[in-house]
């Protein structure tokens, strides 16, 4: 079942990155970038209530403080992946952007080895230095986007926002399952977990939009009117089918970790690897090229997956 989670990740996140890139086209600035996904994240906290109380699992509304710091921590980790990340297909090209994304899956494997003597053997490591290479011989490969200072920052915030997301699935697994709370002694649903993530990083954006457009407010009437280009309807239809795809991919990828134990070290680079296979197959639809060096790119962290799950 792990595999099958996994599986619906990497789905939930080709469809998320297909409408992502689409959206990001009809964001004028860092605003946009910000509300887009701050909608997003709203309409996830419904869906988040409407399957915990399907589940019957109500009366664990009220969680522990500790579940809730890691929440908060969470929260910040998806708002700042989710705004970065639009803000960073903006300057750069799909691959690109995934190809540093990929480095920073590595970042939850390393904390919870430090943290929790997670060990990396040696086969795993070799899974991730070929997802890496693979990485590597996609940037070098395709179409260029000349992102500037600011298209490297973006995407840098965007890689480290998303292994700290990753990294709070591991504390929550680690303290607040029924597996692995050994140090809490107290087990709360993943649904929980999810409900209070989007909770904050809604506040966090919302903070940003706000924060933001006291910022521009400056620019007067061209504010208004880049506002006014924005065609809704098509956006906010981008933005529903993200909401729904991002809240499947991480309850797909905590139910992996947290209730099929899946390890940190195999579960984000492979994740990240599919996606660097699918992100070729989207960036198609919006003109980047497939070349041969994207399919050797391709080829090798498929390997990389292979070795990590089957050796």
């Amino acid at each position: 079942m792990a595999y099958v989670c996994t599986l619906v990740t990497l789905i939930a996140l080709a469809v998320k990155g297909f409408c992502g890139k689409a959206v990001s086209t009809f964001a004028k600035d860092g605003t946009h970038a910000l509300l887009f996904n701050l909608i997003r994240v709203l309409l996830c906290i419904p869906i988040s209530l409407a399957v915990l109380l399907l589940l019957g699992r109500g009366e664990s509304l009220l969680p522990p403080d500790g579940l809730l710091a890691i929440s908060l921590l969470a929260g910040a980790a998806n708002a700042a992946f989710l705004a970065f990340w639009m803000l960073a297909v903006q300057k750069n090209t799909m691959v690109a952007v995934d190809v540093t994304l990929t480095m920073g899956s590595l970042l939850p494997a390393l904390l919870c080895a430090l943290l929790f003597s997670e060990a990396i053997t040696p086969t795993r490591l070799l899974g991730f230095a070929l997802i890496l290479l693979a990485a590597f011989v996609l940037g070098k490969g395709g179409e260029r986007k000349k992102g500037g200072p600011f298209g490297v920052l973006f995407v840098l915030l965007a890689a480290l926002g998303e292994g700290m997301v990753g990294f709070s699935q591991q504390l929550y697994r680690q303290y607040y399952t029924e597996t692995g709370a050994r140090f809490t002694g107290t087990a709360v649903p993943s649904e929980v977990y999810h409900l209070y993530t989007y909770l904050f990083a809604g506040a966090f954006l919302l903070l940003g939009t706000v924060a933001f457009r006291l910022f521009a407010k400056k620019d007067g009437q061209r504010g208004e009117e880049k506002s006014s280009a924005v065609p809704w309807h098509r956006v906010l239809l981008h933005i529903a089918v993200m909401a729904a795809c991002l809240f499947l991919a991480n309850y797909a990828q905590t139910a992996a970790s947290a209730v099929y134990g899946m390890p940190s070290e195999v579960l984000y680079p492979v994740v990240r690897g599919g996606t660097l296979i699918l992100v070729n197959v989207t960036a198609l639809f919006f003109g980047e090229r497939f070349t041969p060096r994207t399919a050797l790119g391709t080829l090798i962290a498929l390997g990389g997956i292979l070795v990590m799950n089957l050796l």
